[in-house]
């Protein structure tokens, strides 16, 4: 999500810092998600890696609501 402070990745929570020339924030869309998402480099990979399996995602925003809407007790 964007906010009045910067980028903060939808996948673990944390503010996406570009100091790196070579990290960026990547866009991206989650079927059932009415907004657009963002994240930075490292969890880009984590979702395109996870696939469909959601329980795979890191601890952060995306994973707890997956984990709220399908009733999962993960931790």
């Amino acid at each position: 999500m964007i906010t009045s402070s910067g980028a903060v990745c939808d996948v673990c929570g944390h503010y996406i810092l570009p100091l790196n020339p070579d990290e960026k924030v990547n866009l991206f869309g989650v079927k059932g998600i009415d907004r657009e998402l963002c994240c930075h480099n490292k969890c880009k990979e984590s979702v395109l890696s996870c696939g469909k399996d959601w329980e795979k995602l890191p601890h952060g925003p995306l994973r707890k609501v997956f984990e709220e809407n399908t009733g999962s007790l993960s931790a």
